[in-house]
């Protein structure tokens, strides 16, 4: 019998099912965390790791399982940036960081264009059946954001919790120093979402492949 292949696999599976729910719980984890109060500073928190674990996870079954899909192909990737692109746009608006907003603001422009321009280029590659070359750099891109963007809500957090809380209100560093180090993350993000996505245009022209998959 021939392996299960990206077209002839059912779409009704566990990793797909991943990738949709990452879709859904999007506008949950803006609602969350654009509304005020310490329960919903947390829950945003929590369906934003939620929604961390299912990108983990839904990429390791489908190859484990062998039920890597063509929808998968597609949507995965586009779930990974909305919910990576609307992570960074709460970090913008939101009033702790208002001192650096505007650095913030030119960051993020820089990560999504790079995000939405190399995400289009590789849908566009898998649609005409060619492959791209893996490379390092976007691993650690991808580690630095969520890095990045957790270590932003556990400050997010504590500053809440200091609001209702006397005894960690004594302890809290303050917006200014939260707004100085989240602008300091965000910034090395762009660096090397930048950094990664010219090596990628630039892999991708210079060695081409039969064969692979997408970073």
């Amino acid at each position: 019998m021939p392996e299960p292949t990206a077209q002839t696999v059912s779409g009704l599976n566990l990793p797909n099912f991943l990738t949709v729910l990452r879709f859904l719980l999007v506008p949950l984890i803006l609602l969350a965390l654009l509304s005020p109060g310490l329960g919903w500073q947390l829950l945003g928190t929590a369906l934003f790791i939620l929604a961390a674990l299912t990108d983990t996870f839904d990429g390791r079954i489908a190859r484990r399982r062998r039920q890597v899909t063509q929808f998968g192909k597609f949507a995965d990737p586009l779930a990974d940036k909305l919910l990576t692109l609307t992570m960074f746009a709460i970090i913008v608006l939101h009033p702790a960081f208002a001192s650096v907003r505007t650095w913030l603001a030119a960051w993020v422009v820089l990560i999504a264009v790079r995000e939405i321009g190399i995400t289009g280029l590789r849908i566009w590659a898998l649609r005409k059946g060619s492959s791209v070359v893996t490379s390092l750099w976007g691993k650690v891109k991808t580690t630095a954001q969520l890095i990045a963007i957790i270590a932003t809500l556990a400050l997010l957090d504590f500053r809440v919790v200091a609001q209702h809380v006397p005894a960690v209100a004594s302890v809290y560093p303050g917006d200014a120093f939260a707004a100085v180090t989240v602008n300091l993350l965000v910034f090395v993000c762009m660096v090397l979402t930048v950094v990664s996505g010219i090596l990628y245009l630039v892999h991708n022209r210079l060695e081409p492949r039969d064969a692979g998959e997408m970073p």
